[in-house]
């Protein structure tokens, strides 16, 4: 009768042998969740085929641009004609430029516009993933660059969602040259309706913060500082002047409706202000509900539109 192999080894052996395959299951699912699925963006060579199913027959561009004296922005764009009017797309947190993969691959706007995606600083590939910035500042010069870079002169329409409101919200009060009109989508800009449940300073530190993904915990390290940077900018919400157009679910439970209120309350010298309530679509209405951003968006282009 043969004797197990594993039989053969001393109890000391045995626990040692245990621990390393105990070890190693633990590290190689570190490992998956920080560069795998749990990375939340999709590489560039994907994108063709991606946009292809959705009906998309452009072919997407990529740009890596260097923001003078920080960092390279990564972007995915359709349409790259310099006659068309610019609109920008910023994710929230977490996220990448792919939130807005099926906003590129939309005709319907591809028709009568360029259309740019961003990675935003911590995010996707833009140079830093899993190094967050948590200024806002920051994150609006990062999209000044490609701005500048891709369309140099020429105002744009942006369109935020969820931590993306606060970053256009910032653009302009610093660009407003740049602007044509925002589109804030479930925006999270009112500071006294920023929540700090106990679990975000623990994650934040060792050891949960080597357990999570990285984009997991710039999005929580951004989300950490997002108070304290909404209420630098209070002062500001009154030299917004360009179109700006609200959209946001009444039941949205990570992002309060409340920040309607507060919009409506700063927003008193833009040139057209407009509310999209929706009673039901929670804070994912930037995909289940396509189609109310998308004439928004249109909207905001046949009013207002972008030029130099």
């Amino acid at each position: 009768m043969k004797t197990p192999l594993f039989h053969t080894y001393s109890k000391p052996r045995k626990r040692r042998l245990v621990w390393l395959v105990i070890s190693t299951l633990f590290l190689t699912w570190i490992i998956s969740m920080q560069t795998g699925c749990f990375a939340m963006r999709t590489p560039d060579r994907k994108w063709p085929s991606e946009l292809q199913k959705k009906g998309q027959e452009l072919a997407p561009t990529f740009h890596d641009i260097q923001a003078q004296g920080y960092r390279t922005i990564h972007a995915v764009e359709i349409n790259p004609a310099d006659t068309l009017p610019l609109i920008a797309f910023l994710h929230g947190s977490p996220g990448s430029a792919d939130a807005y993969l099926s906003y590129l691959a939309d005709t319907a706007l591809s028709a009568v516009a360029r259309l740019v995606s961003i990675d935003r600083p911590g995010f996707g590939y833009t140079e830093g993933f899993g190094r967050p910035e948590t200024t806002l500042e920051r994150q609006a010069y990062a999209v000044q660059a490609v701005v500048h870079k891709i369309a140099p002169g020429q105002k744009v329409i942006l369109v935020g969602h969820s931590l993306g409101g606060p970053v256009i919200a910032r653009f302009v009060m610093d660009y407003p040259q740049s602007v044509a009109g925002l589109i804030i989508v479930a925006g999270s800009i009112d500071p006294d309706l920023e929540k700090h449940p106990w679990w975000q300073t623990a994650v934040d530190v060792p050891p949960l913060r080597w357990l999570i993904p990285r984009s997991f915990w710039a999005s929580n390290r951004e989300i950490k500082f997002l108070e304290g940077e909404l209420r630098k900018i209070l002062p500001n919400w009154a030299s917004i002047q360009c179109p700006v157009t609200v959209i946001h679910a009444e039941n949205d439970r990570l992002v309060p409706f409340g920040n309607v209120a507060f919009a409506r309350r700063m927003l008193v010298n833009c040139s057209d202000y407009r509310e999209i309530t929706l009673p039901k679509g929670d804070h994912f209405i930037l995909w289940s509900r396509q189609d109310v951003v998308r004439k928004a968006i249109l909207d905001m282009l046949e009013q207002h539109g972008t030029g130099k």
